[in-house]
């Protein structure tokens, strides 16, 4: 379950991707997902570029930016 909170992109993927491992050489996988997942998304990646102050290169995702993420990709 996804609260509405600001997340780091680690803990995010973690969420996205539940079946991996938790080391921190396994969380490139799953950060590598989910980014290509939002990048595979133009309504999403529009969403995130006109609706909140998206900066690819920032460690974190807003709480509005999880919203979005949540609700075009489907994450409970």
């Amino acid at each position: 379950m996804i609260e509405d909170r600001e997340y780091l992109k680690r803990d995010l993927a973690r969420i996205y991707t539940p079946h991996t491992r938790q080391a921190k050489s396994a969380m490139k996988k799953p950060m590598k997902k989910l980014r290509e997942d939002i990048n595979r998304c133009p309504e999403l990646v529009e969403a995130l570029q006109q609706q909140t102050r998206w900066n690819r290169n920032r460690n974190y995702y807003t709480a509005r930016q999880v919203r979005l993420i949540a609700e075009y990709l489907c994450i409970d």
